[in-house]
Protein backbone atom coordinates (compact mmCIF):
# COMPACT_ATOMS: atom_id res chain seq x y z
CA UNK A 1 0.00 0.00 0.00
CA UNK A 2 2.82 2.41 1.28
CA UNK A 3 4.75 1.37 -2.38
CA UNK A 4 1.56 2.86 -4.22
CA UNK A 5 1.59 6.16 -2.49
CA UNK A 6 5.32 6.29 -3.16
CA UNK A 7 5.13 6.09 -6.78
CA UNK A 8 1.82 7.57 -7.08
CA UNK A 9 3.26 10.91 -5.64
CA UNK A 10 7.01 9.97 -7.60
CA UNK A 11 4.85 9.53 -11.26
CA UNK A 12 2.99 12.79 -10.86
CA UNK A 13 6.08 14.67 -9.25
CA UNK A 14 8.64 13.84 -12.71
CA UNK A 15 6.67 16.57 -14.48
CA UNK A 16 7.52 19.02 -11.90
CA UNK A 17 11.30 18.04 -11.29
CA UNK A 18 12.44 18.25 -15.19
CA UNK A 19 12.99 21.64 -14.86
CA UNK A 20 14.86 22.18 -18.18
CA UNK A 21 11.12 22.02 -19.33
CA UNK A 22 9.66 24.54 -16.77
CA UNK A 23 8.96 28.65 -17.14
CA UNK A 24 10.23 30.58 -14.57
CA UNK A 25 6.32 30.92 -13.74
CA UNK A 26 5.70 27.19 -14.15
CA UNK A 27 8.44 26.77 -11.62
CA UNK A 28 6.62 29.13 -9.06
CA UNK A 29 3.16 27.28 -9.23
CA UNK A 30 2.28 25.02 -6.67
CA UNK A 31 2.19 21.28 -7.29
CA UNK A 32 1.42 20.13 -3.30
CA UNK A 33 0.04 21.84 -0.97
CA UNK A 34 0.12 20.61 2.61
CA UNK A 35 -2.47 21.45 5.69
CA UNK A 36 -1.98 21.35 9.25
CA UNK A 37 -3.70 21.54 12.07
CA UNK A 38 -2.00 24.35 14.15
CA UNK A 39 -1.93 24.01 18.30
CA UNK A 40 -0.01 26.90 20.52
CA UNK A 41 -0.20 29.19 23.47
CA UNK A 42 -0.12 32.31 22.31
CA UNK A 43 -0.19 33.97 25.80
CA UNK A 44 2.56 32.32 28.53
CA UNK A 45 0.45 33.88 31.20
CA UNK A 46 -2.36 31.47 30.34
CA UNK A 47 -0.47 28.21 29.55
CA UNK A 48 -3.83 26.20 29.78
CA UNK A 49 -5.40 28.17 26.69
CA UNK A 50 -4.76 26.51 23.48
CA UNK A 51 -4.92 28.52 20.22
CA UNK A 52 -6.01 26.91 16.72
CA UNK A 53 -4.88 27.53 13.05
CA UNK A 54 -5.01 25.90 9.85
CA UNK A 55 -1.82 26.89 7.73
CA UNK A 56 -0.79 25.68 4.41
CA UNK A 57 2.50 24.49 2.92
CA UNK A 58 2.69 25.56 -0.95
CA UNK A 59 5.15 23.94 -2.57
CA UNK A 60 6.63 24.44 -6.18
CA UNK A 61 9.77 23.42 -7.73
CA UNK A 62 10.88 26.93 -6.98
CA UNK A 63 10.36 27.17 -3.41
CA UNK A 64 7.42 27.26 -0.83
CA UNK A 65 5.10 29.74 1.16
CA UNK A 66 3.78 28.34 4.58
CA UNK A 67 0.49 31.00 5.95
CA UNK A 68 -2.34 31.01 7.68
CA UNK A 69 -5.49 29.43 5.36
CA UNK A 70 -8.31 31.43 8.05
CA UNK A 71 -6.33 34.46 7.91
CA UNK A 72 -5.91 34.69 4.19
CA UNK A 73 -9.18 33.77 2.97
CA UNK A 74 -10.41 36.94 5.27
CA UNK A 75 -8.22 38.92 4.18
CA UNK A 76 -8.93 37.85 0.28
CA UNK A 77 -12.91 38.80 1.38
CA UNK A 78 -11.69 42.40 2.99
CA UNK A 79 -9.98 43.12 -0.27
CA UNK A 80 -12.81 41.72 -2.33
CA UNK A 81 -15.18 43.68 -0.87
CA UNK A 82 -13.04 47.37 -0.30
CA UNK A 83 -12.55 46.63 -4.40
CA UNK A 84 -16.05 46.95 -4.84
CA UNK A 85 -16.53 50.13 -2.26
CA UNK A 86 -17.69 48.30 0.99
CA UNK A 87 -17.20 49.67 4.07
CA UNK A 88 -16.13 47.94 7.60
CA UNK A 89 -19.82 46.99 7.99
CA UNK A 90 -20.13 45.09 5.07
CA UNK A 91 -17.09 43.70 5.54
CA UNK A 92 -18.02 42.53 9.08
CA UNK A 93 -21.55 41.03 7.86
CA UNK A 94 -19.44 39.57 5.27
CA UNK A 95 -17.15 37.22 7.36
CA UNK A 96 -19.55 36.69 10.04
CA UNK A 97 -20.70 34.30 6.71
CA UNK A 98 -17.72 32.59 6.67
CA UNK A 99 -17.04 29.32 7.83
CA UNK A 100 -13.03 29.88 8.52
CA UNK A 101 -12.63 31.06 12.21
CA UNK A 102 -10.45 34.55 12.14
CA UNK A 103 -6.78 34.34 12.54
CA UNK A 104 -4.31 36.78 14.05
CA UNK A 105 -1.12 35.36 12.02
CA UNK A 106 -0.69 37.30 9.50
CA UNK A 107 2.98 36.27 8.37
CA UNK A 108 4.37 34.12 5.59
CA UNK A 109 7.33 32.44 5.18
CA UNK A 110 8.61 32.28 1.87
CA UNK A 111 11.46 29.42 1.24
CA UNK A 112 13.97 30.14 -1.72
CA UNK A 113 11.81 32.85 -2.99
CA UNK A 114 12.18 34.91 -4.56
CA UNK A 115 16.13 33.61 -4.77
CA UNK A 116 17.43 30.25 -3.75
CA UNK A 117 18.91 29.77 -0.21
CA UNK A 118 17.24 33.32 0.82
CA UNK A 119 14.06 32.78 3.32
CA UNK A 120 11.29 35.80 3.24
CA UNK A 121 9.07 36.42 6.25
CA UNK A 122 6.25 38.60 5.56
CA UNK A 123 4.30 40.09 8.28
CA UNK A 124 1.36 42.80 9.51
CA UNK A 125 1.17 45.00 12.58
CA UNK A 126 -1.65 47.27 12.78
CA UNK A 127 -1.73 48.25 8.93
CA UNK A 128 1.95 48.03 8.91
CA UNK A 129 3.49 45.71 6.17
CA UNK A 130 7.19 43.99 7.48
CA UNK A 131 9.44 42.17 5.55
CA UNK A 132 12.55 40.15 6.74
CA UNK A 133 14.81 38.32 5.12
CA UNK A 134 17.80 35.79 5.72
CA UNK A 135 19.80 32.94 4.37
CA UNK A 136 17.50 29.80 4.42
CA UNK A 137 19.23 28.02 7.56
CA UNK A 138 18.74 24.07 8.00
CA UNK A 139 18.48 22.45 11.33
CA UNK A 140 20.87 20.03 12.34
CA UNK A 141 18.80 17.01 12.01
CA UNK A 142 19.24 14.13 14.38
CA UNK A 143 17.61 11.65 12.31
CA UNK A 144 15.89 8.56 14.97
CA UNK A 145 14.30 5.05 14.39
CA UNK A 146 11.56 5.78 15.87
CA UNK A 147 8.67 5.43 13.24
CA UNK A 148 4.48 6.21 13.40
CA UNK A 149 1.88 6.90 10.94
CA UNK A 150 0.61 10.19 10.56
CA UNK A 151 -2.35 11.28 7.64
CA UNK A 152 -2.07 8.13 6.34
CA UNK A 153 1.93 7.97 6.00
CA UNK A 154 4.70 6.02 7.40
CA UNK A 155 7.21 8.80 9.20
CA UNK A 156 10.50 8.63 10.87
CA UNK A 157 11.29 10.81 13.86
CA UNK A 158 13.90 13.71 13.60
CA UNK A 159 15.36 16.09 16.01
CA UNK A 160 16.65 19.51 15.99
CA UNK A 161 17.68 22.27 18.07
CA UNK A 162 16.39 25.45 16.12
CA UNK A 163 15.44 29.17 16.50
CA UNK A 164 15.23 28.81 20.14
CA UNK A 165 13.33 25.60 20.64
CA UNK A 166 13.91 22.07 20.31
CA UNK A 167 11.68 20.38 17.71
CA UNK A 168 10.73 17.03 17.38
CA UNK A 169 9.55 16.44 14.13
CA UNK A 170 7.81 13.48 12.09
CA UNK A 171 8.79 13.03 8.35
CA UNK A 172 7.74 10.82 5.29
CA UNK A 173 10.08 9.80 2.35
CA UNK A 174 7.49 8.79 0.55
CA UNK A 175 7.00 12.74 -0.66
CA UNK A 176 10.27 13.70 -1.84
CA UNK A 177 9.65 17.32 -0.91
CA UNK A 178 12.90 18.50 1.98
CA UNK A 179 10.04 20.93 3.60
CA UNK A 180 7.95 21.33 6.50
CA UNK A 181 6.04 23.77 8.60
CA UNK A 182 7.39 27.05 9.69
CA UNK A 183 10.95 27.42 8.95
CA UNK A 184 11.50 23.87 9.23
CA UNK A 185 13.03 22.30 6.49
CA UNK A 186 15.87 20.16 5.26
CA UNK A 187 14.86 16.34 5.97
CA UNK A 188 14.95 13.71 3.27
CA UNK A 189 11.26 14.08 3.24
CA UNK A 190 8.20 16.06 3.95
CA UNK A 191 7.53 16.89 7.44
CA UNK A 192 4.21 15.88 8.34
CA UNK A 193 4.28 16.87 12.17
CA UNK A 194 6.11 18.65 14.08
CA UNK A 195 6.23 20.01 17.71
CA UNK A 196 8.53 21.62 20.21
CA UNK A 197 9.72 19.90 23.45
CA UNK A 198 7.55 22.45 25.68
CA UNK A 199 4.40 21.65 23.77
CA UNK A 200 3.62 25.69 22.84
CA UNK A 201 3.82 24.75 19.15
CA UNK A 202 2.44 21.86 17.47
CA UNK A 203 2.21 21.27 14.02
CA UNK A 204 -0.34 18.01 12.42
CA UNK A 205 -0.90 17.74 8.84
CA UNK A 206 -4.50 17.14 8.26
CA UNK A 207 -4.87 16.93 4.56
CA UNK A 208 -2.64 17.03 1.55
CA UNK A 209 -3.40 17.77 -2.40
CA UNK A 210 -1.86 17.48 -5.37
CA UNK A 211 -2.55 21.07 -7.58
CA UNK A 212 -2.47 22.82 -10.51
CA UNK A 213 -2.58 25.65 -12.61
CA UNK A 214 -2.50 27.47 -9.15
CA UNK A 215 -1.36 30.79 -9.03
CA UNK A 216 2.67 31.49 -8.63
CA UNK A 217 4.15 31.79 -5.23
CA UNK A 218 5.33 34.95 -5.27
CA UNK A 219 5.94 37.94 -2.33
CA UNK A 220 2.97 40.42 -2.76
CA UNK A 221 4.16 44.08 -3.71
CA UNK A 222 3.32 46.42 -0.88
CA UNK A 223 4.90 49.26 0.76
CA UNK A 224 7.29 47.08 3.10
CA UNK A 225 9.53 47.91 6.84
CA UNK A 226 12.03 46.15 6.13
CA UNK A 227 13.68 44.98 8.97
CA UNK A 228 15.51 42.11 11.34
CA UNK A 229 13.92 39.57 13.06
CA UNK A 230 14.79 41.31 16.14
CA UNK A 231 14.18 44.42 15.41
CA UNK A 232 10.21 42.87 14.12
CA UNK A 233 10.36 40.69 17.47
CA UNK A 234 10.32 43.65 19.50
CA UNK A 235 7.33 45.35 17.56
CA UNK A 236 5.45 42.54 17.57
CA UNK A 237 5.94 41.69 21.19
CA UNK A 238 5.00 45.33 22.21
CA UNK A 239 2.30 45.26 19.76
CA UNK A 240 0.99 41.77 21.52
CA UNK A 241 1.73 42.97 25.25
CA UNK A 242 0.78 46.96 25.22
CA UNK A 243 -1.43 47.88 22.71
CA UNK A 244 -1.27 51.31 23.85
CA UNK A 245 2.18 51.50 23.94
CA UNK A 246 2.33 50.54 20.21
CA UNK A 247 -0.40 53.06 19.36
CA UNK A 248 1.11 56.01 20.74
CA UNK A 249 4.53 55.23 19.37
CA UNK A 250 2.92 55.30 16.14
CA UNK A 251 1.28 58.68 16.95
CA UNK A 252 -2.22 57.82 17.07
CA UNK A 253 -3.60 59.32 20.08
CA UNK A 254 -3.33 58.27 23.93
CA UNK A 255 -4.79 54.43 22.46
CA UNK A 256 -7.75 52.05 23.81
CA UNK A 257 -9.45 53.51 26.93
CA UNK A 258 -12.07 51.84 28.82
CA UNK A 259 -14.43 52.05 31.57
CA UNK A 260 -13.71 51.07 34.63
CA UNK A 261 -16.39 50.02 37.69
CA UNK A 262 -16.34 53.45 39.06
CA UNK A 263 -16.73 54.92 35.85
CA UNK A 264 -13.85 56.44 34.54
CA UNK A 265 -11.64 56.09 31.24
CA UNK A 266 -8.13 54.23 32.48
CA UNK A 267 -5.65 52.95 29.75
CA UNK A 268 -6.44 49.18 28.27
CA UNK A 269 -3.84 46.50 29.92
CA UNK A 270 -3.67 43.11 28.96
CA UNK A 271 -2.48 40.37 30.94
CA UNK A 272 -0.27 38.82 28.39
CA UNK A 273 3.18 37.36 28.01
CA UNK A 274 3.87 37.05 24.26
CA UNK A 275 4.77 33.46 23.33
CA UNK A 276 6.72 34.62 20.13
CA UNK A 277 7.53 31.32 18.23
CA UNK A 278 11.17 31.96 17.52
CA UNK A 279 13.31 33.23 20.48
Amino acid sequence: MKKCFTWRFILYLLPALCLNHLSAQDGNSPYLECHYMENYIINLNRPKHIVQDEMVLSISTNGSEFYSLWCRIHAELKDSIVRKGGNYSDIAAAQAKLVYPTSTQYYTIYKDIPEKGTLTHTDDIFGHHYLMTEKLELPQWAIQHEKKTVAGYTCQRAEAAFKGRTWITWFTPDIPASDGPWKLCGLPGLILEAQDTENHYHFTCIEINRVSGGKPIAIPKQKYIRCTQEEFQKEQTLWREDMNAYIIKEGYGEGVKMRAKDGSLVSLKLNMKFNYIER
